[in-house]
């Protein structure tokens, strides 16, 4: 007799969700850089001997780089984001460069929420927030759902769990 396969997470983030992270990533970089250079950088010229527009230069490429990394790193998160709920587990796939697999069964999970920043719905999505026992990741998050997916997958867990409505 042959051993069953092993569940995986095959499901697909929505596409949009990209765009929901580079302009999220954008607009943190650009704070970030705001900061750097209209505080920082007066501040340091001003305070250290050593300031020169060399370092300018390169807060210039470091805040470019930023950008960059706003940019590129969204459709690889994407491409590697996986997810699944299958009977009473759910399952997690993500990573770029350390790629993580989590199961989590129902029957750790606390409470699961919903959230939807002012982003997300400029988007049309949500990101599905599961609280299981336990310190070491006791949250876990499934971003860049279509909202009515993410309330349907809440209510099948809470359904899952005896908690669903009757």
């Amino acid at each position: 007799m042959e051993p069953a396969p092993a569940a995986t997470a095959n499901e697909r983030l929505q596409r949009r969700v990209v765009g929901y992270w580079i302009l999220g990533d954008l607009l943190s970089a650009g704070v970030v850089g705001a900061l750097a250079w209209f505080v920082g950088r007066p501040l340091l010229a001003e305070h250290w001997q050593g300031w020169s527009a060399n370092w300018e230069h390169l807060l210039l490429g470091g805040l470019a780089g930023m950008l960059l990394l706003a940019c590129a790193v969204p459709p690889l998160a994407y491409a590697r984001w996986r997810y699944a709920y299958l009977g009473d587990l759910l399952l997690l796939r993500y990573g770029i460069l350390f790629v993580e697999e989590r199961t989590v069964p129902v029957k750790r999970m606390q409470h699961v929420d919903l959230v939807r920043g002012p982003l997300e719905r400029l988007f049309g999505l949500a990101t599905l927030v599961v609280f299981t026992a336990g310190n070491e990741g006791s949250a876990f998050r499934v971003p860049g759902l279509r909202a009515g997916d993410a309330q349907a997958l809440r209510d099948r867990i809470l359904e899952a769990r005896g908690d669903g409505r009757t």
